[in-house]
């Protein structure tokens, strides 16, 4: 019986990946599969694949859940793998997948991983938090990216924190920057996974509770 894990937020899509791993390990290997979406230490300690949907920018930023990994592969579902494939991340060796890939394309994908990861040298490599490349935000900017998150505009922001508008504006533009990220949908799509994340401590998150409860 093989354990994978799916985290993925569209119920069709996570029904499509379902079918797809059931259909492709039966046939290939004759395997039976129990899922799970939840990522815990335990889910994810005793996982042959797990399946993450990663916003742009996300790649740069820790990944706590992971961190409790033993073996397996681990997938990154993305809009853009060639904005991914080159940046770092808590594993080296997780396999960024578009949305948009074909089954075919897919199925050649978990076919090359699954033999690498049945032969008897393989490693994968896993970074200590002691190695960890994470962008660390000023305090600044979380205060900021915190008050995005709350559904403020640059100019309330500005208000709110006494600076000025273009202060807000720059620090805007450097997160964007630092992160890799194209418009403003990106920037809250990644303010709210940051917020969310399980990581202790999670500065964004905590800023958040002990200012505004």
């Amino acid at each position: 019986m093989l354990n994978i894990l799916i985290q993925e937020t569209d119920r069709f899509f996570h029904h499509g990946l379902q079918r797809f791993f059931m259909e492709f390990f039966w046939r290939n290997f004759k395997r039976q599969i129990h899922f799970g979406d939840e990522l815990s230490y335990d889910n994810v300690s005793t996982a042959d694949i797990i399946v993450i949907t990663l916003c742009h920018g996300e790649t740069l930023t820790c990944l706590p859940e992971l961190q409790a990994r033993q073996k397996g592969i681990v997938i990154g579902l993305v809009e853009d793998a060639l904005r991914f494939s080159v940046l770092p991340s808590c594993f080296q060796d997780i396999i960024f997948i578009p949305r948009s890939a074909s089954l075919d394309h897919l199925s050649q994908i978990l076919f090359i991983a699954w033999y690498r990861m049945q032969s008897p040298g393989y490693i994968w490599k896993k970074i200590s938090c002691s190695e960890c490349q994470y962008k660390i935000l000023s305090p600044q900017q979380i205060r900021i990216m915190v008050n995005f998150y709350r559904g403020l505009s640059v100019v309330q922001i500005a208000r709110a924190l006494k600076m000025s508008d273009k202060t807000v504006f720059t620090h805007k533009y450097m997160m964007m920057q630092k992160f890799n990220l194209r418009s403003d949908f990106e920037l809250m799509a990644l303010i709210r996974k940051m917020v969310e994340k399980k990581s202790h401590p999670n500065m964004l998150r905590d800023y958040l509770v002990n200012n505004y409860g």
